[in-house]
């Protein structure tokens, strides 16, 4: 995962989180030159920059669901689009929330055809 190679403890983390992550068989994984990106179902739901954050389509009715709780965190932010949260990914705690997260994610979007672009 040469975009998560990055020096530091929290890419570290990140890079960790992307192995296990590709490992997931419900997960499809590409690289980009500076994203490594994860499909489900045909839909993007994660993207994974290569510093210590991560994307993660989480849906709109599921942040709205969750807000108290994601925004208590200090880790998750809005997302570049809707429904898309960022986690920053510092230590093993918040990888541990974050694949939690995913696996949030693998079934909200699992419940939904993906919406066709363009």
């Amino acid at each position: 995962m040469a975009v998560l190679s990055r020096t530091g403890r929290s890419a570290a983390c990140v890079a960790d989180v992307a192995v296990q992550l590709a490992r997931w068989p419900d997960l499809v994984v590409s690289h980009t030159r500076n994203v490594v990106r994860f499909r489900t179902m045909g839909r993007e739901i994660i993207r994974m920059p290569g510093d210590h954050t991560a994307e993660l389509l989480l849906t709109t009715p599921v942040i709205d669901r969750w807000a108290r709780v994601l925004a208590g965190s200090h880790r998750v932010t809005q997302g570049h689009a809707a429904g898309w949260v960022r986690v920053e990914i510092e230590d093993q705690t918040d990888a541990d929330m974050f694949l939690s997260l995913v696996s949030v994610a693998l079934k909200v979007n699992g419940e939904t055809p993906p919406v066709s672009p363009g």
